[in-house]
């Protein structure tokens, strides 16, 4: 089974894009809201786990009876309906998904889709030497076009968040389009203009060689680079193991 079946109506072609534009109008919001936080962490990790809290807040508001249901927070990807194998990239898992019942599949082994969100830190070389710049591309875009991840398999489009930490952000955009064209990816357009202290909208499109193709990913970054960065915790002390019982 490969899951094309008919072409879905218009009806249900406008349905998914008022879905979408759900979405993103959530992430929007919620990073909003996350920019107005005193201060904030420095990893990425810890920075989705307050977005997490954000969209919560985001999500009810703007679908107070929960009409959209609710995104998920490092879920594995769905498993491939075109496979009667286990496929290893079903165990990768994005950032977030948001998964609903796509009502226009042939059957129901291609019912459930998966609106998946990546989230990446966007600045300099960090202290350790780590490209923000390039994790982004290498680490995040790619696991939208790479057959070993699939993020997004069977839609026609994703999300992408960045975190700006420092750097300027036509010199961040200017970065990542430059590691975006030694991947052979087209570049990202700006929509509009820079949303200092604020999030900017990006986006392109792209080929992969697996449905669906080609591939539209939306960029969202938020510019924290004003936000004090909050202390790392101290780590816990280790508990000792205590005897098992003979």
């Amino acid at each position: 089974m490969n899951g094309n079946g008919p072409r879905p109506s218009l009806v249900k072609r406008e349905l998914w894009l008022t879905r979408r534009a759900h979405y993103i109008a959530v992430f929007d919001r919620a990073l909003l809201l996350l920019r107005e936080r005193s201060e904030l962490p420095v990893s990425e990790r810890m920075l989705v786990r307050e977005l997490h809290f954000t969209t919560v807040t985001a999500r009810r508001a703007l679908d107070p009876n929960g009409l959209y249901e609710r995104p998920m927070f490092e879920t594995q990807n769905l498993p491939d309906p075109d496979s009667e194998e286990l496929e290893p990239f079903e165990d990768k898992r994005p950032d977030i998904q948001w998964i609903h019942d796509d009502e226009g599949a042939a059957d129901d082994r291609h019912r459930e889709k998966s609106f998946a969100i990546e989230c990446k830190r966007l600045g300099g070389k960090t202290q350790s030497g780590w490209d923000l710049n390039l994790q982004y591309v290498t680490g995040g875009v790619r696991r939208f076009r790479s057959p070993l991840s699939r993020y997004g398999n069977h839609m026609s489009g994703g999300m992408m968040i960045g975190f700006v930490q420092d750097m300027e952000l036509p010199d961040v955009l200017g970065a990542v389009n430059t590691h975006l064209a030694n991947e052979s990816v087209a570049h990202l357009r700006l929509e509009g203009d820079f949303a200092a202290n604020g999030v900017s909208k990006l986006g392109h499109s792209f080929e992969r060689t697996f449905p669906q193709s080609p591939f539209h990913l939306i960029h969202r970054w938020l510019d924290i680079r004003a936000v004090p960065r909050k202390a790392a915790p101290s780590p816990k002390p280790k508990r000792a193991r205590s005897r098992r019982r003979q």
